[in-house]
């Protein structure tokens, strides 16, 4: 596979993952952006696989394959199962208007490429678009954190900009020490499950989400 036809699939890749940010930002329903989040980490898992064929590195194909079956299946599904064990509403609720936060969102992106851009040199050594993309999916999850009341879809925005990371890292160095991988995969699984739990408890214990305990105020 030349280096070319490389660039290429991780350009169009870097593309559908701001697609799936996009769709994330915009969703009306939680369903929506669990799906979305579950769609990048599949992308991102198809972005190992090229680079792992491209470079011949073994250590990408074992990523790719824990992030489609842990990132892609069963954070997803962890999701899911809260969603259902806590019967909240699918609604998501947003802190400003939609309009103004995919307008925010497109800020982020021209942002993003024009930093990108502004690095020269350092920006030629990187695949593709990956850097830019990798900024912009980084910080359009933390957007998604800042602007949403429920705890779970700032755990779905949580993921994206840990996506975000993870696939600037994999496509620019063009696969990290497999232990390094392994590792942030494994806070991410970790960061869930406390997340779970915490939600599950808040929710048991003061029959609310965690955005109503602002109310408590005095």
């Amino acid at each position: 596979m030349s280096p070319e036809t490389v660039q290429t699939i991780i350009d169009d890749l870097g593309a559908l993952l701001l697609f799936t940010m996009i769709l994330m930002v915009a969703a009306g329903q939680i369903y929506r952006a669990i799906y979305a989040v579950a769609a990048q980490s599949f992308l991102i898992a198809v972005a190992g696989g090229v680079l792992a064929a491209a470079t011949g590195n073994a250590d990408l194909w074992v990523i790719a394959g824990v992030t489609l079956a842990v990132k892609a299946v069963v954070l997803p599904w962890v999701l899911h199962w809260v969603v259902r064990r806590m019967n909240v509403r699918r609604e998501v609720e947003s802190v400003i208007p939609v309009a103004a936060t995919l307008a925010l969102a497109v800020v982020v992106i021209v942002m993003s490429f024009h930093l990108s851009a502004s690095l020269g040199s350092v920006h030629q050594a990187i695949t593709g678009n990956a850097l830019p993309v990798g900024i912009a999916l980084t910080l359009l999850g933390v957007l998604v954190m800042a602007t949403r009341k429920t705890a779970l879809t700032q755990m779905v925005g949580l993921f994206a900009s840990e996506n975000g990371i993870f696939f600037t890292a994999m496509a620019v160095t063009q696969g990290m020490p497999l232990i390094i991988e392994i590792g942030v995969i494994l806070d991410v699984i970790l960061a869930a499950l406390v997340m779970a739990i915490m939600v599950l408890r808040v929710r048991s214990t003061v029959d609310a989400d965690i955005a109503d305990l602002a109310e408590l105020r005095g």
